[in-house]
């Protein structure tokens, strides 16, 4: 009783789904619908039987043995199609011997001797080898030959053939070359832009003094002075003018000067107490602006110990050490190594060392102060009345 009502209920629900899933598509339901979609054919098809496609035919394994099938008809029958559709063009004919190819010898290796450096080993000649001659690069006119050069003395751009030193005369060659070359090089320095302690040539007094001051300098002594020819012209306007006693007499001509303004800072010294160091600095004259034209500097770091014991020898030769150490480091290597100068020689700056002084001076600048105070002299004096 229970298998039948399953089988009821099981009937009942799949039979409607069936109906309504094809109940849309269905042309027995729908007659109408089916004759408007249905295309009209022109002509009917007719039926052939002959036309009914072939079951695809199984390949068995004797299909696929490939070890009796003949490749050569096959290659044949292939290479004549291609003759047919590509036409042959002839070929160049070459000779016997040109066909057969060239046997190249086994190039075999120099031989390198340890001994020599590189440069040696490639610049030697082929050797013989089992009569083959070993095909080593040339050198001529590249760099390998070009390595030695600097080795050769400077006589070698001369015409005359020179034959090449041994390796054992090249170092003396060349250290000897270099020996006579910086013997011959004239080397100057320029002692206008050298300084000592800040302090250069061509400075006024007001720069050389805020300067030393900012080193740790101390100004100890100033003098002032005035011409020679301006000061006796000035003598002789202050007696005409009735004043008399040697103190006003010099009183008279000192305040004449400073009133035309030719009285200027003729030298000053400045110390520094701690290390031992004393600067003087000498000026020219209001004709040339009163500038610095000599500065002298003295330490008696170095030779303010005295005595023969080891320990002041050993003191004294430290200081004398580095002093000149220092020198070398800011200035250079002297270019008069003899009297220790550096400079452009003759009438030009220079500056002189020893030990623990040194001398910045500058010629050039005092010898054109003296001649400008010598052509206002001889304005005043009227020389140019002779006419002889």
């Amino acid at each position: 009783m229970k298998l039948r009502i399953l089988l009821c209920a099981a009937t009942a629900i799949l039979v409607p789904s069936v109906c309504w899933s094809s109940e849309e598509y269905d042309p027995l339901l729908y007659p109408d619908m089916a004759q408007e979609e249905a295309v009209p054919l022109s002509e009917p098809i007719p039926y052939n039987e002959s036309q009914t496609l072939a079951l695809p035919k199984v390949m068995s394994d004797e299909d696929l043995n490939f070890e009796n099938m003949d490749f050569d008809s096959l290659d044949a029958e292939t290479s004549e199609e291609v003759k047919e559709e590509v036409p042959q063009t002839p070929l160049p004919q070459t000779s016997e011997a040109e066909s057969q190819p060239t046997q190249v010898p086994a190039a075999t290796p120099p031989k390198v001797d340890k001994n020599k450096t590189l440069t040696d080993n490639l610049e030697a000649k082929p050797s013989s080898v089992e009569g083959d001659i070993v095909s080593v690069p040339k050198v001529d006119g590249t760099w390998l030959s070009k390595i030695k050069e600097p080795l050769l003395s400077d006589n070698s751009a001369s015409s005359e053939p020179q034959t090449m030193p041994s390796n054992k005369e090249q170092g003396k060659v060349n250290l000897s070359s270099l020996m006579e070359k910086s013997r011959k090089t004239v080397k100057r320095s320029n002692a206008s832009v050298f300084d000592i302690s800040g302090a250069m040539l061509r400075m006024s007094f007001a720069q050389i003094d805020e300067t030393l001051t900012r080193r740790g300098f101390r100004r100890t002594m100033q003098k002032m002075d005035i011409p020679n020819f301006i000061r006796w012209r000035n003598e002789d306007k202050c007696r005409a003018s009735g004043v008399v006693g040697y103190e006003r007499l010099e009183n008279c001509v000192i305040q004449m000067a400073k009133k035309d303004g030719y009285q200027f800072v003729e030298r000053a010294s400045y110390s520094k107490f701690k290390t031992r160091e004393e600067i003087e600095v000498r000026f020219t004259s209001t004709f040339t602006n009163n500038k610095a034209y000599r500065i002298s500097y003295k330490s008696e770091a170095a030779t303010n110990i005295s005595g023969n014991s080891q320990k002041q020898i050993y003191l004294r030769n430290i200081k004398v050490y580095d002093f000149w150490k220092k020198i070398n480091q800011k200035y250079g290597t002297p270019d008069n190594k003899d009297d220790v100068i550096w400079g452009l020689g003759g009438n030009k700056p220079y500056l002189q060392a020893g030990t623990g002084r040194l001398v910045l001076e500058d010629p050039m600048l005092r010898e054109l102060d003296y001649t400008r105070m010598s052509r206002e002299d001889q304005k005043f004096m009227n020389t140019d009345l002779y006419s002889f």
